[in-house]
């Protein structure tokens, strides 16, 4: 009874919370029109982006009113099983399905979004070591209606987390560098999803690190269950978080180019720039029309070119 009622009060936000599903699409007319550059805003008036349906894993910036665009680190949804790639040792049954979706080669349990119900494509998952990219989010005069949108709670980005773990354990061992070894595992080659992975580029990463983090959320959540409210200021201490842990490991020069107000700065042009919608997904992207990220991939990249 609560769900129906909490999804009839309007929210109105200036920045999207993380945690969300979102429908995106690229603005190329727009990233370029400042360039002053005729060439480039004939190409950019040539495309047809599409659109298409993603997570927002981060936000990579503190948000503030009035500015422009916002930073965020967003995973694509897919429609399928995961792609098998038998030389990563990755299998079409490491992924979640998407409440209503309960299809699962091993029996997975689905991910539920909230408020329950909302979720309106049947035929979802997030994929392991599905790559996540940066966008701009075009902040919108009238701001961002929340009032539909539907999330991820903490229970579910944990078992999310949890699933990664599982998943990542039985990647084989191929590498051969014992720096790079943790506990019989390729850091390099066990990426926990989208949620530890800040930008396009490939990064060393150690699965540990995830188990300590879900644990500890897992216990801060018992001791302190209205720490983790399904707001978006709890998502942003979340998120924020593994944000700052996943910089650690970057090198000087990385944090030196990277502003907390603003975030990394050195490759702002080449990151894509979206419209994103937030509520009645389907309205903006019918389920039969949800394109293959591997699309996204190449637009974002045409655009950069």
């Amino acid at each position: 009874m609560q769900h129906t009622i909490d999804q009839h009060v309007s929210r109105i936000v200036y920045s999207p919370s993380p945690g969300s599903y979102a429908v995106i699409r690229m603005n190329p007319v727009e990233m370029v029109r400042h360039l002053d550059d005729p060439q480039a805003l004939l190409e950019a008036q040539a495309m047809r982006p599409k659109s298409y349906l993603v997570y927002l894993v981060y936000e990579l910036a503190l948000p503030f009113p009035d500015q422009p665009w916002y930073r965020f680190e967003v995973q694509p949804i897919a429609t399928s099983l995961r792609l098998e790639d038998k030389a990563r040792g990755i299998t079409p049954d490491m992924c979640i399905p998407i409440f209503p979706n309960n299809s699962h080669p091993s029996g997975r349990e689905p991910l539920r979004p909230y408020p329950e119900g909302l979720f309106p494509y049947s035929n979802c998952y997030h994929w392991f070591e599905a790559k996540a990219v940066n966008v701009r989010v075009r902040a919108r005069p009238e701001e961002f209606d929340e009032t539909g949108a539907v999330k991820l709670n903490a229970r579910s980005r944990i078992q999310m987390q949890r699933y990664w773990i599982e998943d990542g354990f039985r990647l084989p061992d191929i590498s051969e560098d014992p720096e790079t070894k943790h506990d019989g595992i390729d850091s390099s080659e066990v990426a926990a999803s989208g949620l530890s992975e800040p930008t396009l580029s490939s990064s060393s990463h150690n699965p540990c690190e995830d188990t300590i983090r879900s644990e500890s959320m897992v216990a801060a959540r018992a001791q302190c269950p209205t720490a983790f409210d399904d707001d978006k200021s709890a998502s942003m201490i979340s998120s924020g978080s593994n944000t700052l842990e996943d910089k650690s490991n970057h090198s000087l020069e990385d944090i030196a180019a990277m502003g907390i107000f603003s975030g990394p700065n050195d490759d702002v042009e080449l990151i894509p720039l979206v419209d994103l919608w937030i509520s009645e997904l389907a309205d903006h992207l019918p389920q039969d029309d949800i394109p293959s990220q591997f699309e996204m991939f190449a637009e974002f990249e045409e655009v950069a070119e």
